[in-house]
């Protein structure tokens, strides 16, 4: 029997063949409409990305942690197959799947040695930090040495990206029709960040497509060049937009002299829900400015 299990939530956008390779276990989220709720939505969920865009012309589904029972259930599986479990989640900002599953597994297993972390991020950010702790324990690491590597990457984690629209924002509620209409008069992007556990707007480009583009370039070549020298990945992160993700990573492995593995991943419809259409983002652990993504003088 494997020493650690590895769970997480479905917001953290990882390859399917990722989650069977390394024995991942996912704990779905709700996606509710008003005629269907639906466990999760993606490869591994009930629900196709190419329904859930096809659903969302007409309605913008709201989403709801996982049940206590489905987590028990999900705690259950992981322990048929290993001796202690680490769970690493979505921000506890955005859902309290952590917090839930802590004053969970203290009723349900008191004798089990498990850990439990909040990410503070989602979606490719997220991705990184299950699939460093998944490798480790396929590589038979220890429950303490795979606690004390999450802990160091919890700290250098980076997650950022440019939203083409504010679409989704606006029929959420979140920002008003008129910022939009302004936005889009001028053609301004937000550039978004998972900061303390929140996204944040950490600034705004007057862009088109191929500006997106071209930042995103420039973000992902100065990733790879202060990325952690203990890590293997970085992911890049789209919605509805394979051919721009095509693009910046071709081009950042033009810049990848420690040949990291860049991974292409389809934004699951958690995070899509908010940030609409044609989103780009990179997830990696070392480094970040600013200037990478706000200044777009080469």
């Amino acid at each position: 029997m494997a020493k650690v299990a590895i769970l997480t939530d479905d917001t953290c956008d990882l390859p399917v063949d990722l989650i069977k390779k390394l024995d991942i276990t996912i704990i779905p989220v709700k996606i509710i409409f008003s005629d269907k709720v639906y466990n999760s939505c993606g490869p591994t969920g009930e629900l196709s990305l190419d329904e859930y865009y096809k659903r969302t012309v007409n309605e913008i589904p709201t989403t709801s942690t996982p049940s206590p029972g489905m987590i028990f259930q999900k705690f259950e599986e992981a322990f048929q197959k290993a001796d202690t479990a680490i769970g690493i989640f979505v921000s506890n900002k955005m859902s309290p799947i952590a917090t839930n599953s802590q004053a969970l597994i203290k009723q349900k297993f008191p004798d089990k040695k498990i850990r439990i972390f909040d990410s503070k991020v989602t979606s490719v950010g997220l991705a990184i930090l299950v699939l460093e702790a998944a490798i480790m324990a396929q590589n038979s690491q220890s429950f303490e040495e795979i606690i004390e590597k999450t802990n160091e990457y919890l700290e250098e984690i980076n997650h950022a990206g440019i939203m083409s629209t504010m679409e989704n924002l606006v029929r959420t509620g979140r920002v008003p029709r008129t910022k939009k209409f302004l936005a889009d008069f001028f053609k301004v992007k937000p550039i978004v960040k998972f900061s303390e556990g929140n996204v944040t707007v950490q600034g705004k480009i007057r862009a088109n497509d191929e500006i997106i583009i071209q930042q995103m370039k420039k973000f992902g070549r100065a990733a790879l060049e202060n990325i952690n020298s203990t890590s293997g990945y970085v992911f890049i992160g789209h919605t509805c937009w394979p051919e721009a993700a095509e693009e910046v990573a071709n081009y950042m492995q033009q810049y990848n002299p420690q040949n990291k593995k860049i991974i292409i991943q389809e934004t699951g419809a958690i995070v899509a829900n908010f940030v609409g259409k044609k989103y780009l983002t990179i997830g990696y652990l070392g480094k970040y400015e600013n200037s990478w993504l706000e200044n777009t003088k080469n």
